[in-house]
């Protein structure tokens, strides 16, 4: 799926103006698969106000046992972004997610 993309959670913005000096584009679009789970697991239940139930706050995470718990919490999020998920494995060292939009 393509859109807008983000640096460092903020919109990339990269100008173009065409030879009369005014803008042709701006705003850089790509493939937001990887963004939107990045952002799904950063945000904490709360944080997107357009839809308080979005996010899996993964700070929260250290120290916790229940893995299984997260791999559920994780797949029921992307879900509900609209991804198909294959699979979703938690480690101690990463967070392995196959998913696509569908």
């Amino acid at each position: 799926m393509t859109g807008i993309q983000l640096t460092d959670y903020d919109v990339d913005i990269r100008v173009q103006r065409d030879a009369a000096g005014l803008i042709a584009s701006g705003l850089v679009l790509g493939d937001i698969l990887a963004q939107n789970q990045a952002l799904i697991l950063a945000m904490h239940k709360g944080d997107l106000k357009s839809d308080v139930s979005v996010g899996v706050g993964i700070d929260r995470m250290l120290l916790d046992s229940d893995r299984l718990g997260w791999e559920r919490e994780i797949q029921e999020q992307l879900e509900m972004d609209g991804q198909m998920v294959e699979s979703v494995e938690v480690t101690s060292k990463e967070i392995k997610i196959k998913a696509q939009y569908i």
